[in-house]
């Protein structure tokens, strides 16, 4: 990840020196294409593993649930960006192989009750803020908004998607609801912890 840090100063510095931001600012846009160049990467690597499995619908349907809802919901985050990538990977295992175990083996009401108290984890708990960043009560009050109209538009859409039978799509968006719940609670247990 070193790599990347060197080419996003790189690409600030010659943004600087080509008079396109200002010197102040290049820290900023170091970060910024420093993240920017780590999401691409880890999208490219989510649609290959998809393509790989044959299960390219299933990621990009779970990575649309997962993505929106968790930049705004907050919780538990890696320390480093290699542990996230890592992270990453292994959680797109879920959508991708325990569908067709978890759907056959467990009841409908039982996962119904399993959705609903994810939901309501999400709706109580959001925003989990991070250590590293602590949300002002403008920003937490913003974050709330939205990520309650994104899971009460994903919870729709969960339905739809059920109602057409549509079983291992509306499983990809499930398991992201139930990991970005389980991943805020453990967020706000540390949150508590070290504060």
């Amino acid at each position: 990840m070193k790599l990347i840090t060197e080419f996003a100063e790189k690409i600030s510095e010659k943004l600087v020196h080509n008079g396109i931001v200002p010197k102040e600012d290049a820290p900023l846009y170091q970060y910024g294409i420093e993240n920017a160049i780590t999401v691409a990467g880890n999208l490219l690597a989510s649609v290959t593993f998809g393509i790989i499995t044959g299960r390219l619908g299933v990621v990009l349907v779970f990575l649309f649930f997962y993505g929106t809802l968790r930049s705004f919901s907050g919780g538990v985050h890696c320390k480093s960006k290699a542990g996230c990538f890592c992270l990453s990977m292994a959680i797109l295992l879920i959508p991708i192989y325990t569908s067709e175990w978890i759907m056959g083996i467990v009841n409908k009401p039982v996962l119904i009750i399993i959705g609903i108290i994810a939901v309501v984890t999400i709706l109580i708990l959001s925003p989990v803020e991070s250590i590293n960043k602590p949300l002002d009560d403008e920003e937490r009050r913003f974050y709330r908004r939205v990520s309650h109209c994104i899971v009460a538009l994903q919870v729709c859409i969960l339905a739809f998607l059920f109602c057409l039978g549509k079983i291992e799509y509306f499983y990809a968006g499930y398991s992201s609801l139930i990991l970005v719940a389980v991943f805020m609670v453990i967020g706000e247990i540390l949150t508590k912890r070290y504060i």
